[in-house]
């Protein structure tokens, strides 16, 4: 856990601190930087974004409360583990909610965001090319997230990330072995060729076809867990 904490960095107090804390948290938890079932502690948190015991406190027990962490006994706090059955329910969670924010977002996309878009796709198969899978991770989220927060729905883009941290410590596991194939790139591809279409049904179906399609490499990656 220490070396995972040492990718976070301290902060200004600019803001609430328990908030600042919770959003680094999140953001490293949905980058893949813990494994599952990882104990994280208080002290650790805290001595590695430079805060006190209380703002650790109040993030772990907050994503605790919104179901990203678990709580164990004697009040520890860890990274949850995933079975066949909760995956497939996010999986089924996933399609509903992304289906929905990709059809809204088609009503408001410019065309300076669909070269936004197509860009950070041009980026992710870069990386890919490179083996740079941390930075496949960063941009397949901009990729996605730049189509959801299109929908200028802010609460749906919240529910959406919500099932990506619960599958985020798996992400770093499906990795080589997802990018063997260039399918995930092929799939990113015609959500593309459906956005610029204009169809928000097909860009939908497209987005649908990418979750149910790296869903099987997160089922393998639980199982190995087992």
């Amino acid at each position: 856990m220490v070396d995972a904490l040492s990718n976070l960095s301290p902060f200004q107090r600019t803001e609430t601190l328990g908030v600042r804390v919770r959003e680094e948290l999140r953001n490293a938890i949905m980058a893949g930087l813990f494994k599952p079932g990882e104990k994280l502690t208080l002290r650790a948190v805290a001595a590695a974004l430079g805060v006190s015991l209380t703002p650790a406190r109040e993030a772990l027990f907050n994503l605790a409360a919104e179901g990203v962490l678990e709580l164990g006994p004697n009040g520890s706090i860890y990274i949850p583990l995933l079975d066949d059955e909760k995956l497939g329910e996010l999986v089924k969670i996933r399609t509903g909610l992304e289906g929905l924010a990709t059809r809204e977002a088609l009503k408001y996309l410019t065309p300076k965001d669909i070269i936004e878009i197509s860009d950070l796709n041009d980026q992710l198969i870069e990386a890919n090319q490179q083996k740079n899978y941390e930075k496949v991770i960063e941009f397949n989220w901009s990729f996605h997230f730049r189509i959801y927060h299109a929908s200028r729905m802010p609460l749906l883009v919240k529910m959406i990330e919500s099932c990506w941290l619960r599958t985020g410590s798996y992400v770093n596991m499906i990795y080589p072995g997802f990018a063997k194939t260039d399918s995930g790139v092929l799939n990113h591809i015609a959500i593309l060729r459906a956005i610029r279409e204009g169809d928000a049904e097909k860009a939908a179906a497209a987005i649908i076809h990418d979750i149910e399609f790296s869903s099987q490499a997160f089922y393998a990656a639980v199982r190995q867990e087992k």
